[in-house]
């Protein structure tokens, strides 16, 4: 086990030019808030019932928190995305799908080298310009990307429990990527 472990962090380590921060993350230190998964059902983004990696489309959510929890190593990716003003939502939106193609080169790394993973996204799935939710199956399930929010996952706690900042600062957006390896 050792030797995938270290070679998931090999991996990682490439990629310490293109983020801000990279940290490993005990998975028993996760919070999980089911007061973020009901935000789903609020439909506060807009995504709920209408893609394949958010609510309900993404299954049992105790399932799929369970299944992650079976990894022994949990990694933290952040990048911090400067803003032109409070209300730059052209800039979140660049900063996200930036983070979206560096989490990508991860993922297909992490497939290369034939490692064991799940990977959770900052923000639902937008790889597709509409879902195919609930008509038919993802057309790409190998880029259809749960969010670390779908989850539950509490992104400020998390960064706290490894000396990270959540927030950055005015004018700024933060995103994050969790990634669970073996």
């Amino acid at each position: 086990m050792g030797e995938a472990i270290n070679l998931g962090v090999n991996l990682l380590s490439n990629f310490r030019e293109k983020v801000d921060q990279i940290l490993s993350v005990d998975p028993c230190s996760l919070v999980f808030r089911d007061e973020f998964t009901a935000a789903c059902q609020t439909n506060r983004c807009g995504r709920y019932g209408t893609s394949w990696t958010c609510p309900p489309g993404i299954g049992d959510i105790v399932e799929k928190r369970n299944q992650c929890m079976q990894y022994p190593v949990a990694t933290m990716l952040m990048k911090v995305f400067r803003l032109e003003d409070a209300y730059d939502v052209e800039g979140m939106d660049a900063g996200r799908n930036k983070m979206m193609e560096i989490v990508y080169e991860v993922v297909d790394a992490l497939r290369a080298a034939n490692q064991d993973f799940i990977v959770l996204a900052p923000g639902s799935c937008s790889f597709c310009t509409k879902c195919t939710y609930p008509e038919n199956g993802c057309r790409f399930p190998d880029r259809g990307l749960a969010s670390v929010e779908a989850l539950g996952i509490d992104v400020a706690s998390m960064a706290r429990s490894v000396g990270c900042k959540y927030y950055n600062g005015p004018l700024t957006v933060t995103y994050f990527a969790l990634l669970f390896t073996r």
